[in-house]
């Protein structure tokens, strides 16, 4: 019920622990607050994601993400903006080109 009240706008903020990190849908996500760590790159690209699909795939044109747990220190870099970073690009090439 409360899910579909934050996807649907009714409610503004959702806290969760460890539910809402992969298979969860909603790209309108405008705030990441991460307040657990992991030693997975690919569960930080889930749940950072979620906010980082950008308006041309159905979410925001801007989402900031609070990191409370230090991951992007501890993971070090490529995460998930930088790693998709090349694919992005690649796709606003072809739309250029069409």
């Amino acid at each position: 019920m409360l899910i579909m009240l934050f996807i649907n706008g009714e409610i503004k903020f959702l806290l969760n622990y460890g539910v809402l990190t992969t298979g969860f849908d909603a790209p309108k996500t405008e705030y990441k607050m991460i307040c657990r760590p992991t030693t997975s790159v690919v569960l930080y690209e889930q749940i950072v994601g979620r906010g980082l699909r950008g308006p041309r795939f159905g979410g925001t044109e801007h989402c900031t993400i609070i990191d409370f747990a230090d991951n992007l220190q501890s993971l070090g870099k490529p995460l998930a903006y930088q790693r998709f970073h090349d694919f992005w690009e690649s796709e606003d090439e072809k739309v250029l080109t069409r």
